[in-house]
Order: structure tokens, then C-alpha cells, then sequence
């Protein structure tokens, strides 16, 4: 049988946002809680107070060892440590879940979860389109103080720049099986994309930081306000 498994990575000893997890938790864990669209749920953490509240929804708790707690670890590093310590079987979908991205619509889920039947996909992962091209970037030897393009381009009408696409981990899943081919950000060229409506890209505010804390809740309030008038 194919579990979907979903798996909320909680580590302890953020620097931008401190207790950002714990703080955040409740959002993610209530959607999961509610929705009962994954067979399981797995918090992997080192926090005390991230475990104690993991545990009232009744999630599974993977003990987030030592040496892929660090700020440096790879959130792929994370998952195949907890799949070895889990022992879960190759079949099996995992389902990211980042606390720091609040915004969840249930339909967006349950539409790949549609797509996930489909035994060619092997992963999917959101993309959001960007506001600013790769072309347009350069960068600066400041030793020969010269400029270098980082794509090389002669495009000079932004009409004409090719369709940018950047990730977002908003939606991201993928088959055990398919996780040693993935790269740490969890996508190779056969990552099914779900390109993300601008609607939805709005909505998509990562809390890692205090200034984006503010934008959230100023974001949030004006919802708020917007529905009030209704």
C-alpha cells in the first residue's frame, strides 16, 4: 500500500526568527489535523516545546539528531535521516511541510495528490513566477574590477526574456524511492512543476525573519479588514 506521509521539519535554534517554529507550529499542524489527507504525520525536532505540542495532535516524532540540526544541514540531509531512522518503505510519498509558509488551501493539495496517482511522477514541487530574471544579473570581481553576466544574454526588451520560474516549497512531494536523485532543494529534471497563480504567490509569505513577521501579520490584517466590509 502507498502511504502519503507527511513530515514537518521543526529544529531548535533558528537565527533570523528564534522560536519561529514553535510559534509558527500551530498553523501547519491544524491543517493537517483537519484535513486527514496524509496517513501519518512526522515532526522531526529537537525542541522540547515543538515535541510537547506535536505530541497533543498525536504526530509521530522523529528525534532530530546532532548532525542534521545545524543551520547549515540540507532539508534532504533532515529527510533521509529520518526515513533510515523511521524505516520507511520505498513506496512511500512524502509531503514537506514548512512551518515559516502559514498559507495552505486544501484544493491545491488534493490536486496533487491527483497528480501523484500518476506512477511517472516521482516528484512535484511549486513554482511561483519571478519578478526579476536571471538574465538580468551580473556580478562583480572586485579583484580585476571587471562585471561578468551570470547567464550570458544580449536580450534587451523584457518581452523578449524567456518564462523564469523559482521554487517555493509550498507544495513539495516526492517518492522515497526518487529521494537519492533529488538535489538538497529536492528537485531534479523530472520534478513535475505546478506553476502557482498569482493569487495564490501573494499569499505565500515565509516568516524567517522578524521584517517578514510584520509583512505576515500586515498581510493578514488587511484580509481581516477586507472580509469585515463584507
Amino acid at each position: 500500500m502507498i502511504r502519503h506521509i507527511a513530515f514537518i521539519p521543526a529544529r531548535k535554534g533558528s537565527k533570523g526568527f528564534p522560536g519561529k517554529n514553535s510559534k509558527f507550529f500551530k498553523h501547519t499542524a491544524d491543517f493537517l489535523f483537519k484535513n486527514k489527507l496524509f496517513n501519518k504525520v512526522i515532526v522531526s525536532t529537537n525542541d522540547p516545546k515543538v515535541q510537547k505540542k506535536a505530541l497533543k495532535y498525536n504526530f509521530e516524532i522523529h528525534h532530530r539528531p546532532i548532525n542534521v540540526s545545524r543551520s547549515n544541514s540540507s532539508i534532504k540531509s533532515t529527510i533521509q535521516c529520518m526515513v533510515s531512522d523511521m524505516s520507511l518503505n520505498k513506496t512511500d510519498i512524502i509531503w514537506l511541510f514548512y512551518i515559516p509558509v502559514t498559507y495552505k488551501n486544501i484544493k491545491d493539495f488534493e490536486n496533487a495528490k491527483k497528480i501523484m496517482k500518476n506512477n511517472k511522477v516521482r516528484s512535484i514541487l511549486s513554482f511561483i513566477k519571478s519578478d526579476i530574471h536571471p538574465y538580468n544579473f551580473w556580478r562583480y570581481n572586485r579583484k580585476s574590477k571587471k562585471l561578468s553576466q551570470y547567464i550570458k544574454n544580449d536580450i534587451s526588451r523584457r518581452q523578449d526574456l524567456p518564462e523564469a520560474l523559482r521554487y517555493y516549497h509550498y507544495i513539495c512531494c516526492f517518492r522515497v524511492s526518487e529521494l537519492t536523485k533529488l538535489n538538497s532543494e529536492l528537485i531534479n529534471s523530472r520534478t513535475y512543476p505546478i506553476i502557482l497563480d498569482n493569487n495564490t504567490s501573494e499569499e505565500l509569505i515565509e516568516i524567517d525573519t522578524p521584517k517578514d513577521y510584520i509583512k505576515w501579520k500586515i498581510h493578514r490584517d488587511s484580509k481581516k479588514t477586507k472580509y469585515k466590509k463584507f
